[in-house]
């Protein structure tokens, strides 16, 4: 990608925008404030000067056989106006009628719900091009319909995607195809079959470069084939439903207004790719009349540089969660799905580096989600206790060009654990082999009968000569390019960081350092979150000056129960700690 965008769009959705009094349409709390929402969001995206808006979907919440539907449109188009000869629209079920779904909660769309609809916004399809770049809008409450109307939809939408073939396209949709797979069941925040699987051949054929979707009020990636698939945050309140995917009390309302979830999107488009960043609104309103707050968080711009920080991906990351059947979207359906707000969370902190374990890649499911981070430009370091077997070793090789480093775990200072597995490594090519060690009660001085179950990552300072001869003597091919090392929430950063770098530079090795958060006692917790953020900014500050040495800082995510517990970048709700806002709100 160039550095400079050709241009740069921007999305909203899911507004659910009420008529200014006088409404019944929903009896949850937070939708009250949909409006003011609505209006701060489009302030953000007018402060952001992009080069024209969509809009998802859902623009009104009452369903269009309510009588305050009107009003509600007419509300929506004062909050647009701003922006409104820039903005292009498409409609979502609360605006034109759900999708057919013999269980869904509204009606679904016909002839008289269009009419309504076109009446307010325009056109329930259309197309439109920039920069050579064709953008096409759907009413994806059609698809399945089995009417005059969908049959219709459907010749023009293969009509219009045949004569931009081989032009970029860009597919907006207020559902997703899919949220989870390609072949997951039919539910209320997806597509279902037929009308899928042929939206999805239309994907393939015309290689469409990515598809924009709302309604799910969460933050989904996937792919087909190049295509890149997002579903977007919305501004007005989030789907509860989904707070179950986190194992934590749920967020104000139910999960509702879980006030970490709202935001915009900006789009850059570059002459080769797009790249997504999602700017926070942390459900702030914004009165008529009033302007955007001089003290509102400033987030990463798109010239900023990627954080030189590495993550440690502890919790699950890429599983599936099956939620609960549990109306009114899903009382008769199991909904597979899982969280991808680690994958956004990395974005918004520009963060491009994670750890994890080798034995995800050694997963067919999870590998399939670490070639779609890979997509956005995360790069995967992996770490094996011991040298990896040879199973293990076909997979490093298969996947090398991916591969950003191997980590090989020992159990002993001078290496003479793995040192006769080695040669076991053979040629990993572009792969960077590093070694650290694991480091546990057992290692520590003994004082009396004071005893705590503790294991850690990396060698200790005091022993590093130790560790650099058993290297010498074991690595005789010279495979392993550099060590881990740590350092405790006690130690000076930037003393030790300094004296780190410069023993790296005498003994020819990188050095990797893991930045522990936690407390050296597993049972005292580290939840200073201000405390935390310091030592993640000192970090940052420090990294830029160091040549031989990298940094990771542990945790991504609260460990909030268990050994060692701490604070992260993000809470269990995977919402920014301090130290996590920091960082995406950093120059």
């Amino acid at each position: 990608m160039a550095n400079q965008p050709l241009f740069t769009f921007a999305i909203i959705s899911d507004t659910h925008i009420r008529p200014a009094e006088l409404d019944q349409s929903s009896p949850f709390p937070v939708n009250d404030l949909a409006n003011d929402r609505a209006r701060y969001a489009m302030a953000m995206i007018g402060a952001e000067m992009p080069a024209f808006v969509l809009h998802l979907g859902d623009m009104v919440h009452p369903l269009p056989h309510l009588p305050t539907y009107k009003q509600a449109a007419k509300e929506a188009h004062e909050i647009f106006a701003p922006l409104r000869e820039r903005m292009y629209f498409m409609p979502g079920n609360h605006d034109i009628g759900d999708k057919p779904n013999p269980d869904a909660p509204a009606g679904p769309a016909d002839e008289t719900t269009i009419g309504q609809y076109e009446a307010e916004f325009g056109p329930s399809y259309h197309v439109f091009e920039q920069h050579g770049i064709c953008f096409i809008m759907m009413n994806s409450s059609l698809v399945n319909a089995g009417t005059g109307e969908e049959a219709a939809q459907r010749k023009w939408l293969e009509e219009t995607l045949e004569a931009n073939k081989g032009q970029r396209i860009f597919l907006c949709s207020h559902y997703p195809p899919f949220i989870y797979a390609p072949d997951e069941q039919s539910h209320y925040d997806n597509y279902a079959e037929p009308g899928r699987s042929w939206l999805i051949g239309l994907i393939r054929k015309y290689a469409v470069e990515a598809v924009l979707s709302g309604h799910v009020h969460q933050f989904f990636y996937n792919r087909v084939d190049d295509a890149r698939l997002y579903t977007f945050l919305p501004t007005s309140f989030i789907r509860q439903d989904y707070s179950e995917m986190y194992a934590i009390e749920a967020p104000d309302q139910y999960g509702r207004n879980d006030i970490g979830k709202f935001g915009i999107a900006l789009v850059d488009v570059f002459e080769s790719g797009h790249r997504i960043r999602i700017l926070p609104s942390d459900g702030a309103g914004l009165e008529k009349g009033r302007e955007l707050p001089a003290d509102r968080p400033v987030w990463r711009r798109a010239d900023t540089a990627p954080t030189p920080l590495k993550v440690p991906l502890r919790h699950a990351w890429a599983t599936p969660i099956d939620m609960p059947f549990n109306g009114p979207m899903e009382e008769f359906a199991r909904k597979r799905t899982r969280n991808d707000y680690t994958l956004m969370r990395l974005h918004q902190m520009g963060l491009r580096q994670v750890r994890v374990p080798l034995t995800d890649l050694l997963d067919v499911q999870i590998a399939e989600r670490i070639r779609a981070f890979e997509s956005t430009g995360i790069r995967f370091s992996y770490f094996s206790l011991g040298v990896p077997q040879a199973a293990a070793m076909e997979v490093l090789n298969r996947e090398a060009a991916n591969v950003e480093q191997l980590e090989i775990v020992a159990a002993s200072d001078d290496l003479s654990d793995i040192s006769r597995d080695l040669p076991r490594l053979g040629n990993l090519g572009a792969i960077k082999v590093i070694v650290g060690k694991s480091h546990s009660s057992k290692h520590e001085p003994k004082q009396g009968s004071k005893f705590a179950h503790s294991v850690s990552s990396g060698f200790k300072w005091a022993a590093r000569d130790t560790v650099v001869a058993g290297l010498r003597g074991a690595d005789r091919d010279k495979r392993i390019s550099g060590l881990v090392m740590q350092l405790n929430l006690d130690d000076e950063l930037s003393t030790a960081l300094t004296d780190i770098e410069t023993f790296a530079a005498a003994i020819d090795l990188d050095i990797e350092v893991n930045i522990r958060l936690a407390d050296p006692n597993p049972a005292i917790a580290n939840f200073d979150d201000q405390a935390i953020a310091r030592r993640v900014r000192e970090a940052l500050e420090m990294a830029p000056r160091l040549r031989r040495t990298t940094l990771q800082v542990d945790t991504f995510v609260d460990i909030d129960r268990g050994y060692n517990p701490r604070h992260g970048l993000l809470d269990r709700h995977y919402n920014f700690r301090a130290a996590g806002r920091m960082l995406a709100t950093s120059d």
